[in-house]
């Protein structure tokens, strides 16, 4: 039987291979700044989307209800029905993506910002700077789209 290493974990009997040790981060404290200020604007985009969003749909079942005493056409109904669909998608990617963001900013907290969570090999800087929410460095985040 082959002996497991020291850097895997055993969850469910489930061997799940990764770092054990939490690794700090390699950026200096400006840095970790600079990526917290680049973190909480584009959160306060995407809250701001999601308002705009929210509101949309609010605004919508008004009308709704407004105009529910007037026959609406097959297409305009299904036309409708999509757009509405489309805009719970967007609501989903926000929040998520808001997930991931608040993610990161825990992650500075915690000094470990800007460490891959599979590897524990530092992220670049260029890659951090392209997609400040990752965790994770891009050959496993390619990985992922493979699989």
């Amino acid at each position: 039987m082959p002996r497991k290493s020291s850097s895997a974990i055993k969850r469910d009997n489930e061997v799940i291979e990764g770092p054990v040790k939490v690794i700090h981060t390699y950026l200096s404290d400006d840095e970790l700044e600079h990526f917290k200020q680049l973190l909480l604007k584009r959160r306060e985009e995407v809250l701001r989307d999601l308002e705009i969003l929210k509101s949309s749909l609010s605004e919508e079942s008004v009308e709704d209800s407004i105009n529910s005493n007037y026959s609406m056409h097959m297409a305009d109904h299904g036309t409708e029905t999509m757009d509405r669909e489309q805009r719970f998608m967007f609501i989903a990617r926000d929040e998520k993506y808001l997930g991931y963001i608040d993610q990161a900013l825990e992650r500075i907290r915690n000094k470990t910002y800007g460490v891959c969570a599979k590897s524990g090999k530092p992220i670049p800087k260029k890659r951090l700077e392209a997609v400040p929410h990752t965790s994770v460095r891009i050959e496993f985040k390619e990985n992922k789209k493979k699989g």
